[in-house]
């Protein structure tokens, strides 16, 4: 990725599957870079723990609250009575408080209990200056103004060159595949139309599913190199070895997520950025040719 704007995806992602400790770092690491020594990050611990506060401004004695639950109607039930809840004692770790910024993961804006509950402290707290920032705040004034190093250093997957995949990343990968376990496969059956809801189904993260549509865009470069193969074994020998790792891993009661890395893993001889690159687009193939995870069951 060499331009900025190619990260909008990768925001849209954080913003939308964030939630809770992963949104307020995501937060807090463009804050950190943005304001710079003017942030400063409080530590959860001790009995005063993060002493309320995800983040601070200095320069304007800013203290930064993030709230971002699961879901929608999550926040709309329980934003109000967070604020009502932790409000006073915001105030009593910060008494130079100029400004409470609420930053949150709730797109469509506040519901009106909390936009009421807001007005409330505004006219308790005359001095104190109430601020609520969503996703324009976050990419506007925190992800835009980042640096393209910034940028890749916060979204590290980013610097995978999904696309320049060519057959000389995957070749020697499925190669050593069929040279270490071409006299072992078994008789292991596989699907033929992988399903569209599979991503669903097998319960993966947004992270995850965006990795494998990501990947999606080259898995031709696999479909060419199993179709270019002489010897029709070798195939099966590739399936056989991908299937065998994944229920192994189902077996080991690894989640989905650490499944799929894990198979990245199995497939990479170094961890060079082109070997992960390859990794992603090599089991994404097999992901929708159905060797690798659940196909959703036919009712």
């Amino acid at each position: 990725m060499k331009n900025k704007s190619d990260f909008d995806l990768f925001f849209d992602l954080n913003f939308n599957s964030l939630n809770q400790t992963g949104f307020e770092q995501w937060f807090a690491t463009m804050a950190a870079c943005v304001y710079g020594g003017d942030f400063e990050l409080i530590k959860a611990g001790g009995p005063k723990g993060d002493k309320k506060s995800d983040g601070r401004r200095l320069s304007t004695e800013t203290i930064f609250q993030c709230y971002a639950p699961e879901s929608p109607a999550k926040f709309a039930s329980n934003a109000a009575t967070r604020m009502a809840d932790s409000f006073p004692e915001v105030v009593e770790f910060w008494p130079t408080m100029r400004v409470w910024h609420f930053v949150h993961n709730n797109d469509g804006g506040l519901p009106t209990s909390a936009s009421d509950k807001i007005e409330e402290l505004r006219k308790a707290y005359p001095s104190i200056k109430f601020l609520s920032g969503s996703r324009r705040f976050l990419k506007d004034e925190l992800h835009d103004k980042l640096s393209l190093q910034q940028l890749i250093h916060l979204y590290p997957k980013a610097a995978l060159n999904i696309e320049g995949v060519q057959m000389e990343h995957i070749r020697p990968l499925l190669k050593r595949i069929i040279t270490e376990r071409g006299k072992q496969f078994g008789s292991t059956e596989f699907g033929e139309i992988p399903d569209r809801a599979k991503l669903e189904f097998n319960r993966l993260s947004e992270a995850s599913k965006f990795d494998i549509r990501r990947a999606r865009s080259n898995v031709d470069v696999v479909g060419r190199f199993l179709d270019g193969q002489s010897n029709p074994a070798a195939v099966s020998v590739i399936q056989s070895a991908m299937r065998e790792k994944y229920l192994q891993l189902v077996d080991l009661g690894y989640d989905p997520d650490d499944i799929f890395f894990k198979l990245c893993d199995y497939v990479r001889n170094t961890a060079t950025s082109e070997e992960v690159a390859a990794s992603h687009v090599i089991i994404t193939y097999f992901f929708d040719s159905c060797d690798v995870f659940e196909n959703v069951p036919v009712s």
